[in-house]
Parts: structure tokens; sequence; C-alpha cells
């Protein structure tokens, strides 16, 4: 399945073998549709809520999907802990997303390397190896091609 015309090439932009689902979101967080969004955690144990992703897999807090439907302060359920948004759900390790670059400067030869999501959650730190996402293609100095076949992290 692949994104909407809505999301318009930017942030992260799903390709083939992702598929849509409506999950819990943490409150009072504005969430962009596109942004990368991961397991919420709080005091090292899970909320049953999602929220933006942090630069890298780690303590639990792991990659989930790719937000298509915002999150904006201005929305009625802004507040609301466990409010439903809809969110691209990875098919497999395999599944992949165009991103957009967030910092770095990228060419063909960062392609396969293991890189941090930007702070912001809209794309990937090309020149900052961690646990975030592969790079598996690329398009131009400022879009490329993902996986997130990172490893799950575990909470205490």
């Amino acid at each position: 399945m692949t994104s909407t015309d809505a999301n318009v090439l930017t942030n992260f932009v799903v390709q083939e073998g992702w598929h849509m689902e409506t999950v819990p979101f943490k409150a009072s967080t504005a969430i962009a549709q596109g942004a990368a969004v991961g397991i919420e955690i709080d005091t090292n144990n899970v909320t049953g809520n999602l929220t933006l992703m942090g630069t890298e897999n780690a303590a639990g807090a792991d990659f989930a999907g790719i937000m298509i439907t915002p999150v904006a302060a201005t929305d009625d359920d802004y507040a609301t802990a466990g409010k439903l948004k809809q969110v691209w759900i990875p098919d497999s390790i395999y599944s992949t997303a165009k991103f957009a670059v967030g910092t770095g400067t990228f060419t063909l030869s960062d392609v396969y390397k293991t890189v941090e999501f930007h702070s912001d959650s809209l794309g990937l730190a090309v020149d900052t190896a961690g646990k975030g996402a592969r790079i598996v293609g690329f398009e131009s100095a400022t879009r490329g091609l993902c996986t997130f076949a990172m490893p799950a992290t575990e909470t205490a």
C-alpha cells in the first residue's frame, strides 16, 4: 500500500509493504503527517500510546510507524491520552519508505548506513550513525529510501 497524495513527498512517505492501523497517542504532543512515531516510555514502562520517535530505538522506545492523521495543538482531543489516530505500520523489516534528509550531506556512498532519526522525527540524520533506520537507496541530495530493520530494545 502507498501513502496518499496529502503527504506530497514530504517527511517519510511509505512505499511497498505497509498497512494502516488506528492506534492510541500520547497527550499534548503535536505530530505532523509523515513523521516517524514510536512507543511512548514513561519511567522505563510502556504507556500503551505512541508518540514522536526519538533519535533511535532505545530503552523500549522503538519505531512503530509513520503518521497519517496529524495531531495539532488546536485539536479538541490534543490534551487527551489515548486519542486514536491513523498510522502506517510496516508489514516487515523490509518495508521501505522515502525519507527527507534532516541533517547531513547525503550521497550515494551513504547507502546501507544505519543512521539516527533527525531530532524532529521528520527525516534522517544521514551523517549520524545510530539505530534509527537503514538507508537502502539514493534519489537525490535531499531524498532517499530506507527500511526500519533496527533491533528492538528492552524496557526495564
